[in-house]
């Protein structure tokens, strides 16, 4: 946990002195668990982007059911809507290795972002792993904005679904805070051992 406070202040400091970085942490206290997510990216160039996303889930009382998610990852853009991403990171029970390709959706008003994307992952054998978000965004007043977010992940290794979330956000976004209702869910080992989290949550994107 030690270490992970400090990459964590250390991502903060260098995002402070970036032009080109951005960094967008999230918090959230549920019945369960606290649960903790960044994400921090340099655009190299036009097509070029490095990110590191890091997600910590502990519960209050024991470790049995922690969740740790690093990844590391080079994204090259196709075009306007397509994207190409490849990386590696520790996740439990290990390092993995993925690649996948992405398609994005932004509406002209910026108000609505859809994205979808399906690869391989390798982690003790390969996987499929397909990923879907949504981010609904629509005007309340002049500085205002109702928030609602969807993301969800499935992993199977063709007979099987091995590993998969799904993370719902609710309520207001205010320039570049975000806040209000939250609920993980998380699937282990063929969905039979499955965790839920129920909370609230603040997002600042710097």
């Amino acid at each position: 946990m030690k270490q992970l406070i400090f990459v964590i202040v250390l991502l903060f400091s260098i995002v402070m002195r970036g032009q080109q970085l951005s960094f967008s942490p999230e918090v959230m206290v549920g019945n369960r668990s606290y649960f903790y997510t960044h994400t921090v990216s340099y655009q190299v160039n036009d097509k070029w982007k490095l990110s590191n996303l890091i997600l910590f889930d502990t519960e209050y009382t024991e470790d049995t059911h922690n969740i740790l998610f690093i990844r590391n990852t080079v994204s090259y853009k196709i075009s306007d809507r397509f994207s190409l991403h490849n990386g590696f990171g520790v996740k439990n029970p290990g390092a993995f290795f993925l690649s996948y390709l992405q398609y994005q959706y932004k509406n002209k008003q910026n108000t609505l972002n859809i994205s979808y994307s399906a690869g391989a992952t390798y982690q003790a054998g390969f996987t499929l792993e397909q990923s879907f978000l949504i981010e609904y965004t629509p005007k309340l007043t002049q500085k205002l904005n109702a928030f609602f977010r969807l993301s969800a992940v499935g992993n199977t290794d063709f007979n099987e679904y091995t590993r998969g979330f799904q993370h719902i956000r609710i309520g207001l976004k205010d320039e570049k805070l975000m806040y209000g209702l939250a609920f993980n869910a998380e699937q282990f080992n063929i969905s039979w051992d499955h965790l839920e989290n129920l909370g609230v949550f603040v997002k600042y994107n710097f």
